[in-house]
């Protein structure tokens, strides 16, 4: 299953690039970079200068580019968990 705007949050984030459009820690809110790793709560951001940072899911609402055209914002509560978990808690995985 390919990435969508309709289907993101079952999917793993590694690799997609991410804005912090806003966050409840707002030292927080306006980073950008790439997703290198993601836990239950936390999405590991690597920034352009090579510095990473963790950024916790709740409280957040993120921008994650798909591809140059098309770009998704989700709150961060519906990405708290593994994807494996998020498929199962939203009926993906019937």
């Amino acid at each position: 299953m390919r990435r969508r705007r309709s289907n993101l949050i079952f999917h793993e984030l590694i690799g997609l690039e991410v804005h912090v459009k806003s966050h409840t820690d707002s030292s927080l809110t306006g980073l950008k970079g790439k997703v290198v790793d993601e836990t239950k709560n936390m999405l590991i951001v690597e920034f352009r200068n090579g510095k990473v940072e963790k950024i916790p899911k709740f409280g957040g609402v993120f921008v994650f580019k798909l591809s140059d055209t098309v770009s998704v914002e989700v709150r961060g509560d519906l990405i708290v968990g593994r994807p494996e978990e998020r498929l199962k808690r939203y009926g993906g995985g019937r």
